[in-house]
């Protein structure tokens, strides 16, 4: 096999692991609210906290309660949230988190939910996702209404967007007014490129950069055996 080929190759595969590796990284930071503050509650294995959203890493917005190990157990990892937080705010609750995107690429978005009470006043657990861009494969705004709570069990949302802007923020926010400070439990936050051939997936820049790192790479190797 001559160096060309060889080089040929090793190219191609580099490039499919960079474009790999990009789509599938999680734009979305502490998804999982695993990265809690000092003082969250892990307290006899089991318990809750709460904090202004902005001192949990990634998130923006108003009260949100970290849970640990009941109620039910995390979705993944150790850690879930609850929106409709401990404290009157004065206002509905809402947390929220922008990260940059390309116009006109698709999203998948992906996360967990839960009720807490899930009895016949559970309309304290209705809440909506938001994210400044477009249902795929429709012009209508990504806005859905979720109620179909169940207590002591995570149903998985996930529906894919289309980016309208350089930057997109994805929102929850509780319905209910704020006197209500019971349900809306979150988990597995994530948002990831979509890689089908409709998903028009589209490198990012510090992807682009190690590919670049590695072709450069490959033509020094070809020097020196020359």
């Amino acid at each position: 096999m001559s160096q060309l080929t060889i080089t040929s190759s090793i190219t191609a595969t580099l490039a499919g692991l960079v474009l790999a590796a990009s789509a599938n990284a999680n734009l979305i930071v502490n998804g999982g609210f695993e990265e809690a503050p000092t003082g969250s509650p892990i307290g006899g294995g089991s318990g809750w906290n709460y904090y202004d959203a902005d001192d949990i890493n990634g998130w923006d917005g108003d009260n949100l309660e970290l849970w640990i190990g009941r109620n039910p157990d995390a979705y993944e990892g150790d850690y879930h949230a609850e929106l409709n937080a401990h404290g009157q705010n004065g206002e509905n609750w809402v947390i929220s988190q922008t990260f940059d995107t390309v116009i006109g690429q698709t999203y998948d978005l992906f996360f967990a939910y839960s009720a807490r009470r899930g009895d016949a006043d559970s309309s304290s657990e209705v809440f909506e996702v938001e994210v400044n861009g477009t249902i795929a494969g429709t012009t209508d705004d990504f806005s859905y209404t979720i109620e179909d709570h169940t207590k002591n069990t995570w149903i998985e949302f996930s529906e894919s967007f289309v980016a309208t802007s350089t930057s997109s923020t994805l929102s929850f926010a509780s319905i209910v007014p704020y006197s209500a400070t019971v349900g809306n439990f979150l988990d597995a936050v994530s948002v990831t490129a979509d890689t089908t051939p409709t998903g028009q997936s589209i490198p990012e820049p510090g992807s682009l950069a190690l590919l670049a790192l590695g072709l450069a790479g490959l033509r020094l190797s070809r020097k020196k055996a020359k």
